[in-house]
């Protein structure tokens, strides 16, 4: 007997008649790679998963949600943040093919179809199991924010001493320590207070 996914669903209840509807409420371990550069759902976390399984011709529509808990970083002063995110699952899971004795037909590759491009084959119902890690892991990434923030007023941190600006009370500024730039600060400077250039020879 083959390894049955950490993912997957068991559909072996659901009538394979098409209009036949089962609700399914479980929970999942987290696949890997469900994050974005700056937030992620730790893999093996636990995910709530809540969906409606309906029998068509085709094979077996689900449509629902996942309730899993977010971990990053702020995008402007690296602090850890978490949450939780709920995300819609939808996805045709195919019966597999068969030949006139009802053995599974193994379905041909996209090279083979056609030679062409053609869309990404629909998941199958393998062995009464529907696997929703694909599914999942698509909607999880698409919600996942590529800057997520700590606040929406979040001030960063100062990128000379790596402070964070909102907890400073006082102005915050910081001598230029590179010689290179002394001369343009002296010219800034002097046109400030409107010495000119001769007055500077003297």
């Amino acid at each position: 007997m083959s390894d049955v996914a950490a993912t997957a669903i068991d559909v072996s209840r659901l009538p394979r008649s098409p209009g036949s509807v089962l609700e399914v409420s479980t929970r999942l371990p987290a696949p890997a790679d469900l994050s974005v550069a700056m937030a992620r759902v730790v893999p093996g976390s636990m995910i709530d998963v809540d969906v409606t399984l309906e029998s068509v011709v085709e094979g077996i529509w689900m449509s629902g949600t996942a309730d899993v808990e977010v971990s990053a970083e702020c995008s402007r002063c690296l602090d850890p943040i978490e949450w939780s995110e709920t995300v819609e699952l939808e996805q045709l899971f195919v019966y597999p093919a068969t030949d006139a004795s009802g053995a599974i037909v193994a379905s041909a590759g996209a090279d083979e179809a056609d030679g062409g491009d053609v869309d990404e084959p629909e998941p199958e119902v393998h062995e009464d199991t529907i696997d929703i890690e694909g599914p999942l892991r698509d909607a999880v990434v698409l919600s996942l924010p590529l800057a997520p923030l700590c606040s929406p007023d979040c001030g960063g941190i100062c990128a000379q001493c790596g402070e964070r600006l909102e907890s400073i009370d006082a102005p915050h500024d910081h001598p230029s320590t590179d010689p290179r730039w002394a001369a343009l600060e002296a010219l800034l400077e002097d046109a400030e207070q409107g010495v000119s250039e001769d007055e500077r020879e003297r």
